[in-house]
């Protein structure tokens, strides 16, 4: 990211150490002893002095120790005026000696713009890579950390693998003392060789225990102090300067903060949760009662597309009450969302169906209709009721910007059975999972195999009452793929096991008694359909642990697995029958109210029923059932099925429209494989 600059008046800090770094050489300190044209005397050695008589010696060696101290003296005061002359204030320097130094803060300056970057890019963090790595798993896709283009980015909030929620948020002090840390080790870490070129030495402090960083993020700017040798020598100039200050323009403590409110009032409130509800309840089916006659067919992978786009296209929406946009409609208010304080900066809810998204459907996926079945002709009408439930887990990244910077930071967003996650002041660890999983004290050992017994690497679930616990994968060891690991005591109890390829597989077991459970994964295999010249009909696949229902020939393939399967078929085509309004008087007899009840007393009670017309659309035109077995060997070689199904009339009454239904429970289909 760009970041504009404000220099402060920078402060020159001087040492002797910085004058013995110009390097005088001795003829120039012999020099300062030599008069003009003068020849410089020679002192005895300590040899000569011991060939003298005593009085001479003394005279001579104490000459030469007073020759030593004058030339220490000549020294001292050369380096003062040495220092004098070539140490200035940073504000004075010579253009020649100015020209570097500015080259040099603009090198930090960039060096902590392409830290404030990081810390907006990977939420607040630079070395995100440091931070302890927790997968997801297939139940729970989050892992700690988003993977946005390609660029890690630490989620504020998310869900580990083993549903514990966790938090991360970086705390200002933390961003600072890694944006110190970053520029510390890039203080040295610029190229002087152009200069070098033009007769410059330059020498920078390069001991990382010696270089000094403070950094103090504001709301709309970085301040930066880094105290490190800086030696410039160029003709007989020198110059040593060991502070550099210098403020970043940046909205990165401002976008911080923002992001920190919109964080506590999602924690606090679930808004995002809120609003993904809403979008399930219309992008999905949810429960509720349909006059129809036609069986209700859920596909559970149009469902999940369906309510992704419906997540990718409504989270975008999304705003925070502020003054950076304007609302085209006023029903529009109904995504603008109040965090507190209002907000002046653009900010993007962003989700996308390709991250890591887990939506599990429960429920019955084909509903019958009832009004249809023998005995119910008296209704006058069918109707479906249905009820799924939803477990929906998706990210979303939030993002604060403007034209030059941004702050993001993702979160997690929580759906268990129809109804959002409970609202947590504080989170550190806290399991979302039922009371029943957090007591995984049993040990077992999970083996999977397919059915030739080849060791295949599966995960495994452990459901015991209504409770669904993620226990982890089995694993290659040895020759086996096992999984060994705690679950929670359950009688009758069930291991589930799914892996690509293979159908789910329900293994029974009390984990207070076993300790140990062998798996055979049956494989799937995909078949096409053919029920020739069949407009549209439900076909439906029921074994004992495997169920499959296809709506032909919106769908003209179905997976199968060995087994023995109860195959229904029912034909569907337009109908024009209209089932009329009812609009009748009930009475029935029922206990009187008071003491004559008790007595066995009765009153005549009497109450109206209104059904309105009923249209069939579609109705029951042929149909038929067979039970068949499905070898391994079969669906292995085979990549066809042929569904003979007998044909009827269309209805012309509701006693007809009965009377099909019920010929398609007693008649027979016929399978050919090719």
């Amino acid at each position: 990211m760009k970041n504009k600059m404000v220099k402060k008046q920078r402060k020159g800090i001087f040492s002797s150490r910085g004058f013995e770094s110009a390097r005088p050489t001795h003829d120039s300190l012999l020099q300062m002893n030599k008069g003009d044209g003068a020849r410089v005397n020679r002192s005895p050695t300590l040899s000569e002095c011991e060939h003298v008589n005593k009085k001479r010696f003394v005279l001579s060696c104490r000459g030469q120790v007073a020759i030593f101290i004058i030339i220490a003296v000549l020294i001292v005061a050369g380096v003062g005026v040495y220092f004098l002359l070539s140490s200035r204030d940073v504000a004075s320097l010579s253009q020649e000696m100015q020209v570097v130094y500015d080259y040099y803060l603009s090198c930090i300056e960039e060096h902590v713009g392409q830290g404030v970057a990081l810390l907006g890019e990977q939420g607040g963090y630079i070395y995100a890579d440091e931070l302890d790595f927790v997968p997801g798993s297939q139940y729970m896709p989050f892992s700690s950390q988003l993977d946005f283009l390609g660029q890690p980015v630490p989620y504020w909030m998310y869900v580990s693998g083993n549903n514990l929620l966790r938090e991360q948020v970086p705390t200002k002090a933390g961003m600072e003392g890694e944006l110190e840390r970053y520029v510390r080790e890039r203080a040295s870490n610029c190229d002087f060789s152009d200069f070098s070129l033009q007769g410059y030495d330059v020498l920078v402090g390069n001991n990382l225990e010696e270089i000094e960083v403070s950094v103090d993020i504001k709301n709309l700017e970085v301040s930066v102090d880094v105290e490190n040798d800086l030696n410039i020598y160029f003709e007989e100039q020198a110059v040593f300067v060991g502070s550099h200050e210098l403020n970043v323009d940046s909205k990165l403590g401002k976008f911080y903060e923002l992001a920190l409110d919109t964080y506590n009032h999602e924690k606090e409130s679930m808004f995002l949760e809120k609003y993904a509800l809403d979008v399930m309840r219309l992008y999905a089916p949810v429960s509720g009662v349909e006059l129809s006659c036609v069986p209700k067919v859920f596909v559970e992978d149009e469902i999940k597309q369906d309510l992704a786009a419906g997540l990718e296209a409504n989270i975008a929406m999304l705003k925070l009450d502020g003054s950076y946009y304007d609302l085209a409609d006023k029903d529009n208010n109904y995504f603008v969302e109040d965090i507190g304080p209002r907000v002046d900066e653009n900010v993007n809810f962003i989700y996308s169906s390709t991250w890591g998204t887990n939506i599990e459907i429960h429920g019955d996926k084909v509903v019958e209709p009832v009004g249809l079945q023998e005995g119910l002709g008296i209704l006058g009408f069918c109707y479906v009721d249905y009820n799924l439930v939803y477990d929906i887990h998706f990210p979303v990244l939030i993002q604060f910007w403007d034209s030059e910077e941004m702050f993001q930071f993702p979160v997690a967003v929580v759906i268990r059975k129809n109804q959002a996650r409970e609202a947590l002041p504080g989170i550190e660890g806290v399991s979302i999972e039922s009371e029943v999983c957090k007591y995984n004290n049993q040990d077992v050992n999970v083996y999977t195999y397919d059915s030739s017994l080849n060791p295949v690497e599966a995960r495994v679930s452990f459901k015991c009452l209504n409770s669904v616990c993620d226990i982890g994968e089995t694993s290659f060891e040895g020759g086996d793929a096992v999984l060994r690991a705690g679950m929670p005591q359950c009688v009758n109890g069930f291991i589930r096991a799914k892996a690509d390829g293979f159908a789910e597989t329900k293994y029974q077991i009390s984990t207070n008694e076993e300790a140990s459970a062998e798996i055979i994964l049956s494989k799937l295999y995909n078949m096409k359909l053919d029920l020739g010249e069949v407009d549209k009909a439900l076909v439906r696949f029921d074994a004992v642990d495997y169920k499959k229902a296809v709506v032909y020939p919106d769908v003209k393939s179905v997976e199968l697995i060995e087994g023995s399967y109860n195959v229904s078929v029912y034909v569907y085509d337009d109908s024009s029958l209209t089932i009329p309004a009812v609009a009748r008087r009930e009475c029935v007899d029922v206990p009187r109210e008071g003491v004559g009840g008790l007595l066995g007393q009765e009153e005549e009670k009497c109450f109206d029923i209104n059904i309105p017309e009923t249209v069939v659309e579609m109705a029951v035109v042929g149909g038929g059932k067979t039970t068949s077995y499905f070898s391994e060997s079969q669906l292995a070689s085979a990549s066809e099925l042929n569904i003979n199904v007998p044909l009827f009339g269309k209805p012309a009454s509701l006693d007809d429209l009965q009377g099909n239904y019920i010929r398609a429970e007693d008649e027979e289909v016929f399978l050919d494989f090719e």
